[in-house]
Formats: structure tokens, C-alpha cells, sequence
């Protein structure tokens, strides 16, 4: 810039150059940076809700989704496909081949429950078929047997062994006395312990076949708590007086004087005797 000194001389003033080009300077670098454009504001479409973000379960479930609700028209059916629900298992199973004929052999003399049928001697028919069936060394004889006991019964008595929860039998002898509590409770019991002490030798019966039915009662109800001399006084005085009468004279005059194992082979000699002569 000049200026005037004296009579309107002009002179050079630095400090106003040097303040334009500063002027000049940021104008020009204002120009050459381009505008930051300012973001746009879209208010949310009131047809869209905001959506929510989906809960995290943790891998311990803890937090684990809920059960999806059933259908009124599910009842399980497809959960329980597959599953075995008609047999019986006991609480260790094992699985070993059965021959074809030990398998005949049980089917032949199935226990179907019925009060004419009796479970001790079904019971003795299954321990003597047993032995015809030898598994494997690892499996011991309770864990046979409860693999083969449920081959032993029919109608009832099949609905009974299905009905036991599984995995609650251990041991062969609990399951045993399961089966005699069920089919050989108290009641029939004193049933068979009453036959036992009011025999009566039947008028047309021989004395073989009196001797047999008496035995065949004592085999039905093993806990009669009858020792050897109490139930041959019992079978002897259930006798008919003829009988009786060869007994005492087969005795020497008289049974009494005799002791409970004399009498026996006396009565097991006489019953042979007369079976092989009517034979």
C-alpha cells in the first residue's frame, strides 16, 4: 500500500502485503476442500416394528428355550416309537442264545395264573428245565434265570410279569418270592394247609393213589410247617378202615408202636406192592 509523506508522496507499507496474502491464501484453500455433506434423517416406517434382538442361551442351560407348546392332537406317538414297552427287564440283563428245544420245553408248561394251577410246581418244572441250558461263563444263574422265567408264563401271569416296573428285580430269589406272594398268597395258603390236614382217602382210591394225591398236596404247599411224624399220623387217619387195618397188621399189630421213618417205608412198601399188582 502507499501512502503519502509530506507534500503527497507515497510510500510501501509491508505488514498490509504480507496480512492480503494471508487473506488470499485461506480463501483459496476454503475453495478447494469439499463440503462434508451433512447424513440424512429418515423417520422410521410406522408399518415396521423395530425388531428385537434374540436372547443368548448359554452352552450350561441355564437360560435354555422354552419347550415349544404340544398340539392338541399329539399324544406321544412319535416320541414313544421304537421303544420296547411288552417285556419284562430286570435291573442287569443279559442276552445269551436259547436252544430251540429248552424254549419248546417252557412253552409246553406255561403258567397262565389260574387258581387250579399251582406255582410251586411250575416253579420246579422251570429250576429242572434250567439245566438243559448252560449260557455263557459270565452269567450267573440268578441273571439266567430271570432271562428265562418270563418264557414260562401266559395269559394272566404274563400280564402280571409286564406289569413289574423295569429295572426293579436284582436277583432271582427276589423275583421268585415276588411270584409266590402274587399266586400263592395267604388265603390259598391256609387252603392247601387245610386239604393237607383234613385228608380223607376216597372210597373206590387205592391206597397207592391216596399215598400219591397226599404227597402231590405236600408238594403245593411247601411252608405246611408239618414235620414227617405229623402229617403220616394225618395221612394215616385219613385212611379207611380197611386200609388202616393192613397197615397195622403189616406193623406187627399196630402202627404205633412204630417209629415216623418205619411207618414211612411201610406205607412206600405196601403202596408198590398193590400198584404192581393191579399193574
Amino acid at each position: 500500500m502507499r501512502g503519502r509523506r509530506g507534500s503527497g508522496e507515497l510510500f510501501f507499507d509491508p505488514e498490509i502485503e504480507k496480512t492480503a496474502m494471508a487473506n488470499r491464501k485461506a480463501v483459496r484453500l476454503s475453495h478447494s476442500v469439499p463440503p462434508t455433506p451433512r447424513p440424512r434423517y429418515t423417520s422410521p416406517k410406522p408399518s415396521e416394528p423395530e425388531s428385537i434382538p434374540s436372547p443368548k442361551y448359554d452352552i450350561m442351560g441355564d437360560n435354555d428355550p422354552p419347550p415349544a407348546r404340544p398340539m392338541m392332537g399329539d399324544y406321544r406317538l412319535d416320541a414313544n416309537r421304537g421303544h420296547l414297552t411288552h417285556v419284562f427287564q430286570p435291573a442287569n440283563p443279559v442276552a445269551f442264545d436259547i436252544k430251540s428245544y429248552v424254549q419248546q420245553n417252557f412253552k409246553e408248561n406255561q403258567f397262565d395264573g389260574r387258581n387250579d394251577k399251582s406255582p410251586h410246581e411250575h416253579l420246579s418244572h422251570f429250576h429242572e428245565t434250567c439245566q438243559f441250558c448252560v449260557p455263557p461263563a459270565h452269567v450267573t444263574e440268578s441273571r439266567k434265570k430271570l432271562r428265562l422265567f418270563p418264557f414260562t408264563l401266559t395269559g394272566k401271569a404274563k400280564e402280571w410279569l409286564l406289569s413289574i416296573p423295569s429295572g426293579t428285580i436284582e436277583t432271582w430269589d427276589e423275583h421268585e418270592l415276588k411270584f409266590l406272594k402274587r399266586y400263592f398268597p395267604m388265603s390259598r395258603y391256609f387252603d392247601k394247609r387245610h386239604e393237607i390236614t383234613n385228608f380223607k382217602q376216597g372210597e373206590s382210591e387205592t391206597l397207592y393213589d391216596a399215598w400219591e394225591r397226599f404227597n402231590l398236596l405236600l408238594k403245593r404247599c411247601p411252608s405246611h410247617g408239618l414235620d414227617e411224624k405229623s402229617y403220616l399220623q394225618i395221612f394215616t387217619e385219613g385212611l379207611t378202615t380197611n386200609n388202616r387195618m393192613f397197615l397195622d397188621a403189616s406193623a406187627g399189630g399196630n402202627m404205633k408202636t412204630k417209629n415216623d421213618h418205619e411207618v414211612r417205608d411201610l406205607i412206600e412198601n405196601m403202596t408198590k406192592n398193590e400198584h404192581r399188582a393191579n399193574s
